[in-house]
């Protein structure tokens, strides 16, 4: 009775397993035999193929087409027959499903077949990859922003410092400087000649002072402005930086040469004028005595990028120094040598980098020096 029993619960557990279980057969006598398939449980029957269902002679393979190997399938069947054991076929497709598929000896001649619907599994580690995949992208640009704003911050904080040491003397020499002509003024009798060259020395300073104070202003601008990507024309640029070179250089005798055709370039019109135009200033400004200046212009095509170069017959600047230039409120020479306020090459590297390019100079010194803007070159018009 007890064997009855066994029996009954075993073929109600076989019948109404949702796996699919499928018992095989191999002969011993014959090593060439494919498996054959000789009971399978309602599960398994609803993923046959077979179009002839005999269990007699359907092959494994005429049940599953496609999903084995049958070659392999065969001398995994006749080794776990042989041995025992277990092993994991991996998983199938069969149209928007997708199985897995197990097979364990039962005997030297039976073997089982296991297979699982892990349809909703498959679609559950997709939907996790592409979560867990959403997440590292939104982890990745959170950190990129991150990474940004403290580059942004540290620039900021560079910039405070520097300010902070402008107020500390750039600007309190030209009022220290007012302070004191002014005081001689009132304390003291002087004559026409002397009051009237107190007074343009107080002048003087005063516009030394508006001057910094307005390139500080601008330098701000830089960094605030909204600038529109779009195509811009490098010999527009250079012609434009030109004019108002010509205007701002006071009479000052120069030469300058543009080479060839310039490239165009993705840039902003108005902000690459001011860049050239700061270099521009700063080449026929700081040239040995006596030595007109000469400004030598022309452009080159790389990999995707565009370079426009601005050599000059300057005094150069040594290795040590060439960084530093494009530092606000960083000036090599005395103003009593050279007049500025030190902020044009600053303002040329904060443009040129919010337009997405790169800045430079290769300069030996007593050998004038070149300038480089490398900026992404204009596509094809559309």
């Amino acid at each position: 009775m007890e064997m009855e029993l066994a029996e009954r619960l075993y073929r109600l557990m076989f019948t109404n397993m949702r796996e699919g279980l499928a018992i095989l057969r191999v002969d011993p006598e014959d090593p060439e035999g494919s498996p054959v398939v000789i009971e399978m449980n309602p599960a398994a029957v609803k993923l046959c193929r077979c179009r002839s269902f005999n269990f007699a002679n359907c092959k494994t393979a005429d049940c599953f087409p496609g999903w084995f190997d049958e070659e392999r399938l065969r001398e995994t069947c006749r080794r776990l027959a042989a041995f025992g054991g277990m092993v994991d076929l991996g998983e199938v497709s069969s149209g928007a499903f997708v199985y897995r598929a197990r097979i364990f000896g039962l005997s030297e001649e039976h073997l089982g077949l296991v297979i699982d619907d892990v349809t909703r599994l498959k679609k559950g580690e997709a939907e996790l990859a592409r979560v867990t995949g959403l997440m590292e992208q939104q982890s990745a640009a959170v950190e990129k922003r991150v990474a940004e704003r403290t580059a942004q911050l540290q620039e900021i904080n560079e910039e405070l410092d520097s300010f902070a040491y402008s107020v500390s003397h750039d600007l309190r020499a030209p009022l220290r400087a007012m302070r004191a002509f002014a005081g001689i003024l009132l304390e003291e009798e002087h004559t026409e000649a002397e009051r009237v060259a107190y007074l343009k020395r107080i002048q003087a300073a005063s516009e030394g002072m508006e001057r910094l104070i307005q390139d500080l202003l601008a330098y701000s601008r830089v960094g605030r402005q909204e600038i529109v990507l779009q195509r811009v024309s490098l010999d527009l640029v250079v012609a434009d930086a030109a004019k108002q070179l010509e205007l701002t250089s006071g009479g000052k005798s120069y030469r300058l040469e543009v080479r060839e055709s310039l490239p165009e370039v993705v840039g902003h019109h108005t902000v690459l004028v001011q860049v050239v135009l700061n270099i521009m200033g700063n080449s026929i400004k700081f040239v040995p005595k006596g030595v007109v200046p000469s400004l030598l212009v022309w452009g080159e095509e790389l990999d995707g990028e565009c370079r426009l170069n601005i050599a000059d017959n300057g005094i150069g600047i040594a290795p040590e120094h060439q960084e530093r230039i494009f530092k606000i409120f960083e000036r090599l020479h005395g103003i009593e040598s050279y007049p500025g306020t030190g902020i044009g090459l600053a303002i040329a590297r904060k443009a040129v980098t919010r337009l997405g390019g790169r800045i430079g100079v290769e300069s030996m010194e007593g050998e004038g020096s070149r300038f480089w803007i490398v900026l992404k070159k204009a596509g094809p018009p559309s």
